[in-house]
């Protein structure tokens, strides 16, 4: 790579960032997929320079043996290192999969925002990771400015794509990744068969994020099935009733979070307003709109349009 030494063991790459942006680049660990846009300065393991003509290099001796989540961030001049910025032009993070072995090489094709589009050389499980992201970003594009029939065939292909990825990955992170935005990782009972067969599929494998996803996710033991249904029906209507009375105080609890910026698009989101309806209404850029939008799904714990007007 020209710039800088080459060694085999680093995460490296080429950036085209424009001068508002500052010359470092921030690797953080990410410990679990509920993390991924949390920011403090005790996530960030290293800093490198971007030398002139875009170059940069982290060493990864330090870092363990098994793949783990890590984030690569810039900062604007004048930022905090702990910046995140969720959302529009100046979006300023990548995830990557990495090891102590790894030999990353990555280059941005998309200067702003600078991580939009990236390619990888030399890891097909990066690729994968992206292709994943890049999924879900077209899909919520699209569907903010298609109609309410069209949304609902877009999620469905949506979901599709990602239980295929989730159900073929040989790369851990990259299949947990695709099940994490997908309704599989969800409680209902139409998914338990298929959970169970994809946990059985991975139970050799010693991973935190494995054991971290799989908490939330208890699959049924077949030695109680017939101890959980007697519980199930002779508690149904007491369950039923607090579940109600948990949901309505939880989204009360949750809309508490949002701005009054914030609450007013929630509740035009909810009426199925698109990005470019958003803007008009409101009169703001739909940039704008897009970084209220990831600050709402953050805060309600959403991971789409469709989960926020399905909380009624």
């Amino acid at each position: 790579m020209l710039g800088l030494e080459k060694s085999e063991v680093e995460i490296s790459g080429k950036l085209t960032i424009d001068d508002s942006w500052d010359s470092k680049i921030y690797l953080s660990h990410i410990p679990t997929f509920d993390d991924m846009y949390l920011m403090s300065n005790e996530m960030i393991l290293a800093a490198a320079t971007i030398d002139s003509l875009g170059y940069f290099q982290f060493h990864l001796d330090f870092l363990p043996k098994s793949d783990n989540l890590y984030r690569l961030h810039l900062i604007k001049k004048g930022d905090s290192r702990a910046t995140l910025i969720i959302g529009g032009k100046n979006e300023n993070h990548l995830f990557i999969i990495a090891n102590s072995e790894s030999n990353l090489e990555l280059i941005n094709t998309s200067k702003n925002p600078p991580f939009r589009q990236v390619s990888f050389m030399r890891s097909s499980s990066n690729s994968d990771f992206q292709k994943v992201t890049q999924l879900l970003f077209f899909a919520d594009s699209i569907a903010s400015e298609s109609s309410a029939s069209k949304r609902a065939l877009l999620e469905s292909e949506l979901q599709k794509d990602l239980q295929l990825i989730a159900d073929t990955s040989n790369n851990l992170l990259v299949s947990l990744y695709a099940l994490y935005n997908s309704d599989l990782n969800s409680r209902n009972s139409s998914n338990i068969e298929f959970l169970e067969t994809y946990f059985s599929k991975w139970d050799n494998t010693d991973s935190e994020y494995l054991k971290a996803f799989r908490s939330e996710l208890p699959v049924k033991d077949q030695s109680s099935n017939s101890y959980l249904l007697v519980v199930t029906i002779v508690l149904m209507s007491t369950v039923i009733g607090f579940l109600i009375f948990r949901t309505r105080f939880k989204k009360a609890s949750d809309l508490e979070k949002l701005s009054i910026q914030e609450r007013k698009i929630f509740e035009v989101l909810q009426q199925g307003a698109s990005n470019q309806e958003i803007s008009d209404h409101f009169n703001i850029g739909l940039s704008t709109v897009k970084s209220h939008l990831s600050s709402i799904y953050s805060k309600l714990n959403v991971k789409s349009r469709k989960d926020i007007v399905d909380l009624k």
